[in-house]
């Protein structure tokens, strides 16, 4: 009996420990689960919050962008109207062309309105019709900003009638030149644009969408305030982007999140209640707390089932006497136990086939897996069994193996907890994924024994973490090839503006670009280098304020961009400045250039120097000027010529008949007559020497001597109180000129200086061999080239046919200026007072020089005296001795027929008159072809042919080789005021007109000789 009670009292005290161990076991597994429930569920509500926040930003973000696109559609279709106005003007817009206003807003679904406002504030033009012109709108919140100087402006919140409801405003002032306002254009923005918005979003119950400026005042939002409902105060937001929690007017709490728009423009803002995004979560945990809270209660009942039984145990050990009735009792009790056990196990079924959850042990002692849960039979495992490991990873899909087999054993090693997810071996129902998550339970000497854990079916999870990294892939996709080709077309552009630029500065002449309100877009580098400044600081300003325009040119640049603004092509001619201040005339022109839409988008300047042309055109005016007046002048002069014939012929035939003893009185006056007549003749040699039509007589003429003869005439010229100085060099060689004629071109040049120097002066004769500039006389016709390898003249000679004499003629008066030194040498110029010069004497004296073969030129500084050189050629042949004045000869008389072909009456009868007081028989005609039709018919031959050069019809020339071939041998006499052209080579003997009786009958005289030789 002892024995019996002592073998009792140590089964008790192993049932009692026993109980104790699995109390200890089901607490702390209890406490462990709560942990790690409580654990997920922070995490899950933190992974929820975040995921808030994130769309809240996301839509933020969003609906900033979106803005922003509005606003640049506005900002474009603000252009657009400015155009128009431009094009068609304020009152064009405002009642004929207000359709075209209407076609803009119903055409940008963005816009709602737009109307246009001058500078009053009355509406000038609107998209809804023209009942509203003329109203006054400058008490709205959208024009007084902009009359005060913004120049663009976003309204707040504003409301309208009922059928255009709420909507807000961006607005664009436009001003002229000064800055003062011309018109306001504003665009209005319905509630619909953000209504779209918001429709493509799941926000969930009380979000809110809004936009406010930066001082926080609201603009739009969604949903829409009621009607007469009160906006809220501005609220500035910190920051251009950020988030917040906030609370609603209803007292919830909502998750606030802005961005602004990138041009700071607005701020977008997006506010998600809590509660809707929180919601999901509290689902969840409503659904694992039922199931936790069910596996717990299960716990518990298992727990105090187990107690219940080691109290019952005990106490049916403590007394023997019990033990049947006790026994029976416990056998009761044991079967109350099972049945709730079953209950709960019935209930953790439910719990983990509504979760998709099952509980799984692994003993690591025996390798065995005890599975509880639905979820396991799809590995074609059998559950609430024990399976081995092998059995349980054939179940597993082979390549996820290796990683499941080192996460576990990492957390078997303590390393990291057990948290791996893998997929199921191939079935017939597809790929299927598996999350586990374990517990290691250790020994108390820190051995691993087993592992607790759960098994969740996380196929739909990840199927949509694989969907959304599909999607993310797509658009990484996209965007590297949206990346690339926006890379090519930077490429293409790259190029494209490279040869731009290359032909844009590469071209010698003036070229820009221009926004179509003047404003400088870019320069070439041959505009650049004619101002000497960079692109940059030209860049942006007007056109007409450029440093390269005069001021007398702005107005006209001014009017020629309004004008191709319009859609005109300008060219004209201008005057451009450059850097050091000097002004060229250019070419100027400006071409329009028309976008997609027929706008005016850019406006082409292009300007070429013309400078050198001008010049040239001056020059070639001024060289036919020249001429003409030479050919002028050569007429005059041959038809003055005639004149004076008849005049001189006259006069000495009046003498003729005076006879011996005419009254004093009347040979005076024939005396002045004839003086006139000479001086006339004079006047026509200056003409002819301009003209360089003057008969000349070249000749080496010894210079010194020819200076030394004019000394005392030169002197006489100059006057009393006027000093000459003459310097003329030894052994000079003789100048090929015509000795009368450059005796005359030496006293007009004296007598100018003279009258240079009204206070008396010295002029100074220097006659000197030497070089003239290079390219001042032309070489002489005939001249040889310097043959191929020949080594060039050294620097500073110059060949012996280069040297030419030089006759220059200085004075100490007051010289002359640019303008006056330009026209020294045009006929009939002079600075002289009237009746003091006929300002042909220069003229002679330039004509003179070319016809010799030299060059004329004229130095003078005012103030400083002016130095006159006359350059001649050289001549080889031996000087001739210059005449002496002798007594004019008698005219020699002689006999027989003359025939006199003159085609003017005047000159005809005088000449006639002459040879007949000569001794001759005198028949007259007045053409080539008369004469020679008197030749023909002739019974009695004629001595001597005397005619007149130029003639209309047959020539003097052509008729004197016309008598030549008829009637060989008969002499002919040219008689002319004309100096030619002449034939080359021997021919007819000249008469220089006017000629004297004793001229007449000398030149009779010498070609009879001639015939009878």
């Amino acid at each position: 009996m002892a024995a019996g009670s002592a073998r009792q009292s140590g089964a008790g005290r192993v049932v009692a420990r026993g109980g104790r161990w699995l109390t200890l076991s089901l607490a702390a597994f209890a406490l462990i689960a709560t942990w790690l429930f409580g654990a997920t569920v922070l995490l899950d509500r933190q992974a929820t919050l975040e995921q808030g926040w994130t769309d809240a930003e996301n839509t933020a973000a969003l609906l900033a962008q979106h803005t922003d696109r509005v606003l640049r559609i506005a900002a474009i279709t603000a252009e657009r109207v400015e155009a128009l106005i431009d094009r068609h003007g304020l009152e064009e817009l405002g009642e004929r062309r207000q359709p075209l206003l209407a076609a803009l807003a119903t055409g940008t679904a963005e816009v709602s309105k737009l109307w246009i406002m001058d500078a009053e504030g009355h509406v000038a033009g609107s998209s809804e019709g023209t009942l509203l012109l003329g109203q006054d709108y400058s008490n709205r919140p959208y024009f007084a900003p902009l009359r005060q100087g913004g120049q663009e402006h976003v309204s707040g919140m504003l409301w309208t009638r009922p059928e255009s409801g709420w909507f807000y405003t961006w607005s664009r002032a436009l001003r002229d030149e000064s800055g003062a306002l011309r018109a306001v254009i504003v665009i209005a923005i319905g509630s619909t644009d953000m209504n779209r918005v918001a429709e493509g979003l799941a926000l969930g119950p009380g979000a809110v969408l809004r936009l406010t400026r930066q001082d926080g005042t609201a603009v739009m939002q969604w949903p829409l305030p009621p009607v007469g409902a009160t906006l809220p105060p501005p609220d500035p937001l910190p920051g251009p982007i950020g988030r917040r929690e906030d609370v609603a007017p209803d007292g919830s709490r909502r998750l606030l999140a802005w961005s602004s728009t990138p041009g700071l423009t607005l701020v977008a803002s997006a506010a998600v209640s809590l509660d809707h995004v929180l919601a999901p979560f509290h689902a969840r945990l409503l659904r694992n707390g039922v199931l936790f809270g069910a596996s717990i209660a299960i716990a518990g009942v298992l727990a105090m089932a187990a107690l219940r039984a080691a109290r019952r145990e005990r106490a049916a050990l403590a007394s023997a006497e019990e033990r049947g009735s006790a026994l029976a009792f416990a056998l009761a009790e044991r079967e109350d136990l099972l049945a709730s056990v079953q209950e709960g196990e019935a209930r953790l079924r439910l719990a983990e086939q509504a979760g998709g959850i099952g509980l799984w042990d692994w003993d690591l002692r025996d390798g065995r897996l005890t599975l509880i849960g639905d979820v396991f039979l799809a590995w074609g495992l059998r559950i609430r069994r024990r399976v081995t490991t092998r059995t349980a990873f054939r179940a597993i899909h082979p390549e996820d193996r290796p990683g499941l087999a080192a996460a576990l054993d990492a957390a078997v090693r303590g390393d990291a907890p057990l948290d791996f997810e893998f997929r199921l071996a191939p079935g017939r129902e597809g790929e299927r994924w598996i999350g586990v998550r374990a517990e290691v339970r250790r020994s108390i000497g820190g051995d691993a024994r087993r592992l607790l854990g759960i098994a969740l079916d996380v196929t739909a999870r990840r199927r949509e973490a694989q969907a959304l990294a599909e999607a993310n892939a797509t658009l990484e996709r996209r965007v590297a090839e949206r990346t690339r080709a926006l890379a090519d077309a930077n490429a293409r552009l790259r190029e494209g503006e490279a040869r731009f630029r290359g032909i844009f500065d590469a071209t010698f002449q003036f070229i820009g670009l221009l926004s179509p309100d003047g404003t400088v877009l870019e320069t070439n580098d041959a505009l650049l280098r004619l101002v000497g400044a960079e692109g940059a600081a030209i860049a942006g300003r007007k056109s007409w304020e450029a440093p390269w325009w005069p001021e007398e040119e702005v107005e006209a640049v001014r009017a020629s961009i309004r004008q191709a603004a319009e859609g005109g092509f300008v060219r004209r001619e201008a005057r451009m400045r450059a850097a050091d201040g000097t002004v060229i005339t250019v070419d100027f022109s400006i071409k329009p250039v028309r976008g997609e839409d027929g706008l005016v988008a850019l406006l082409v300047p292009e300007a070429r120097d013309v400078t050198a042309l001008k010049v040239a055109q001056a020059q070639l005016l001024e060289a036919q000027k020249m001429e003409t007046l030479g050919r002028l002048t050569g007429g005059v002069a041959h038809d003055f010529n005639n004149l004076l014939m008849a005049v001189l012929g006259n006069l000495a035939l009046a003498r003729k008949r005076l006879g011996e003893a005419p009254a004093p009185a009347v040979i005076r006056h024939l005396d002045a007559a004839v003086l006139g007549a000479e001086r006339g003749a004079q006047l026509t040699q200056r003409l002819l020497a301009f003209a360089r039509r003057q008969d000349l007589k070249p000749s080496a003429v010894d210079l010194a001597a020819l200076l030394a003869n004019l000394r005392d005439l030169i002197a006489r010229s100059a006057g009393p109180r006027v000093t000459v100085a003459v310097q003329a060099g030894p052994g000079l060689p003789p100048a090929l000129v015509d000795p009368h004629a450059l005796e005359l071109a030496l006293i007009n040049l004296v007598v100018n200086a003279r009258d240079a120097m009204p206070d008396g002066g010295c002029i100074t004769v220097v006659v000197e061999e030497a070089t003239p500039p290079l390219g001042l006389v032309p070489p002489p016709a005939g001249a040889t080239p310097p043959a191929a390898g020949a080594a060039p003249p050294a620097a500073g000679a110059a060949p012996d046919a280069a040297r030419l004499l030089r006759i220059a003629v200085s004075d100490t008066g007051h010289g002359m200026d640019a303008t006056t030194l330009a026209r020294a040498v045009e006929p009939f110029f002079s600075t002289k007072g009237p009746g003091q010069g006929t300002g042909l004497g220069l003229s002679m004296v330039h004509g003179l020089a070319h016809q010799s073969g030299g060059a004329f030129t004229i130095d003078s500084t005012p103030g400083q005296g002016t130095t006159c050189t006359l350059w001649l050629p050289r001549s080889d042949a031996p000087v001739a001795p210059l005449a002496a004045a002798a007594a004019e000869q008698s005219a020699p008389l002689g006999s027989g027929r003359v025939l006199l072909v003159d085609d003017e009456p005047l000159v005809l009868d005088s000449t006639a008159s002459l040879i007949e007081e000569l001794g001759y028989e005198v028949v007259t005609a007045t053409s080539g072809e008369a004469a020679l039709a008197l030749l023909d018919a002739a019974a009695e031959p004629f001595r001597a042919v005397v005619t007149d050069f130029a003639m209309p019809g047959m020539t003097g020339a052509a008729l004197a080789g016309r008598i030549g071939a008829l009637h060989p041998g008969l002499p002919v006499i040219l008689a002319t005021g004309h100096a030619g052209p002449w034939p080359e080579g021997p021919g007819p003997q000249r008469l220089a007109k006017p000629y004297s009786l004793a001229e007449l009958a000398m030149a009779l005289d010498s070609a009879l000789a001639r015939a009878a030789a």
